[in-house]
């Protein structure tokens, strides 16, 4: 998740709220043309709405590649830890992280072909998306599913490379539906740079024929496993129709088919004024942010259920109109121990003893060593939520 400068805090809340209204200025110009499938067939009539998954109850555990994502936590949090592009630490694994993610790709059995570095340049150096192209039944629709590889921290966002990675190697031997381009996404940290760099190439056809776009990104330290979606903008003048909020709600009606209980946004409306703290962390449940125009959150009101603040690879999708549902487990109810990002979701805990005041992203304490210690099993728990849904949203037609 985009970080947090420490040194301006203070200014957060500016910068947040005009964040949703005005675009982050994208990185230079691409160097190669990459990031969608170019189709000669005439784009089908498609609704998000009438989609359904392949992935059901009774075969989901075969989509199930949490163990793979484990082990690829693993090896990220111990020998890549760190992967930032706009420092030269003597530990920095930046571009070993790229050749490793190639690495495991080609192992499992994509070719050469399928795999495309997207290269292009920014204010922090040169940037290296890492582009996984996969042909589908009907190629008039693509779903692209994105993580950032680059930070330094095991959860933000060595989770979501890891659940990323591992099922696009779980899906080696599956020929999907729709087309699917995995996105490695660079330089998100420094303002989502690579994935603006990925959309701005986009081709209005390739605009036009995206599916949905697919966002993790920190999926390990928080408490509570959410799923976000729809444009804050249209939200905050109640507009909710399905154009900005089909894949979310494709994802929440997939999610319970697979006996997954969901926390949408009238479920939470109102939850904490009642309660005064969130509901209790149930297993196998997801939520979403809970601050509603009816019920605002206690401070620092930026964004209305159930989309999320700008700070993470989805804005870009959003501003050219694709519909995006993005994974992300923190804390909404949590006030941490600075006022101007308390109830923001920058809090992955309520235990303000942990981390920085509760949190981890964005800080020295995001370690697999840390991740173990504090919240033993919670990354796999929420692994096996997220790699079956994310299965089934990728498997639907």
């Amino acid at each position: 998740m985009l970080r947090i400068n420490k040194t301006i805090k203070k200014t957060i809340a500016i910068l947040l709220a005009v964040m949703l209204m005005i675009s982050v200025v994208a990185c230079g110009k691409n160097e190669t043309n990459e990031g969608g499938t170019n189709n000669n067939e005439p784009a089908k009539e498609f609704s998000i709405e009438d989609l359904e998954t392949e992935v059901t109850s009774d075969n989901v555990a075969q989509y199930d590649f949490s163990d793979k994502a484990m082990k690829y936590l693993e090896y990220i949090g111990k020998n890549l830890a760190v992967r930032v592009m706009d420092e030269d630490p003597d530990d920095n694994k930046h571009d070993e992280a790229v050749a490793w993610i190639k690495e495991e790709l080609i192992k499992a059995g994509y070719k050469d072909s399928q795999i495309e570095e997207q290269k292009g340049e920014c204010d922090y150096g040169k940037i290296s998306n890492i582009i996984l192209s996969v042909e589908g039944k009907d190629t008039s629709k693509t779903i692209i599913v994105g993580a950032h590889y680059d930070g330094d921290g095991c959860g933000d966002n060595g989770s979501g490379m890891a659940l990323l990675l591992a099922t696009a190697v779980g899906l080696v031997d599956i020929t999907p539906y729709y087309n699917i381009k995995f996105a490695f996404f660079d330089a998100e940290e420094v303002g989502m740079e690579g994935s603006y760099l990925f959309v701005e190439n986009m081709t209005e056809e390739e605009i036009a024929n995206t599916a949905f776009y697919i966002n993790m990104d920190a999926l390990s330290f928080g408490d509570y496993a959410n799923i976000y979606g729809g444009n804050a903008e249209n939200l905050d003048n109640d507009d909710e129709s399905d154009d900005l909020l089909g894949a979310y709600n494709l994802a929440v009606r997939i999610g319970q088919n697979l006996g997954i209980k969901v926390w949408g946004p009238d479920a939470l409306d109102g939850y904490f004024n009642e309660h005064g703290t969130g509901p209790e962390i149930e297993d196998n449940a997801l939520y979403t942010n809970p601050w509603t125009k009816n019920n605002k959150a206690p401070r620092n009101h930026w964004v209305n259920s159930p989309a999320t603040i700008p700070a993470s690879d989805h804005v870009p999708f959003d501003e050219v109109g694709i519909a995006y549902v993005y994974f992300e487990a923190t804390n909404w109810f949590a006030a941490g121990n600075d006022e101007y990002i308390a109830y923001t979701g920058y809090y992955e805990t309520y235990d303000t003893s942990l981390g920085d005041g509760g949190m981890f992203m964005n800080t020295e304490y995001d370690t697999w060593d840390n991740l173990n210690s504090y919240f033993p099993g919670r990354a796999k728990k929420h692994f096996e939520m997220y790699s079956r849904l994310l299965s089934a949203l990728l498997m639907v037609k």
